[in-house]
């Protein structure tokens, strides 16, 4: 376990609002442990309290490295995991934003990709970071 808190009250209202301006309904949110590299480059994983949610076959995951340090990723399958840039996020708000943000431009991208069969996947688009 970690020594770092689970989320309050507000910072899963914070994810919530973000539900309902995106899907327009509440999505249920569920509690999980997630193990992360906290130190980019070392192997070592620390194990953080996250938010989890499935929502039109992508799940997301917001991590909570610290009072306010957030880390979120977005995966449709296991080999399939992205990270929303480098940084780590110190309000919620912005965080889930831009994660919500990027899956649906990574999507939209991902479509255009596939339904033109000119593109390839090295073809200027690259996706997010895979972690």
């Amino acid at each position: 376990m970690s020594d770092i808190p689970g989320f309050s009250p507000a910072e899963r209202r914070a994810i919530e609002a973000a539900m309902i301006y995106r899907y327009g309904q509440l999505v249920e949110l569920q509690e999980a442990d997630v193990e992360v590299r906290l130190v980019p480059g070392s192997e070592a994983l620390t194990t953080v309290p996250g938010i989890y949610w499935n929502e039109r076959n992508v799940q997301f995951v917001v991590c909570k490295l610290g009072d306010t340090r957030y880390r979120s990723y977005f995966f449709y399958s296991e080999d399939k995991q992205y990270r929303i840039g480098e940084q780590d996020y110190d309000v919620i708000e912005d965080c889930v934003r831009n994660l919500l943000q990027l899956q649906v431009d990574h999507d939209a991208k991902r479509r255009a990709i596939m339904s033109n069969p000119g593109l390839g996947v090295d073809d200027d688009y690259h996706g997010p970071i895979v972690v």
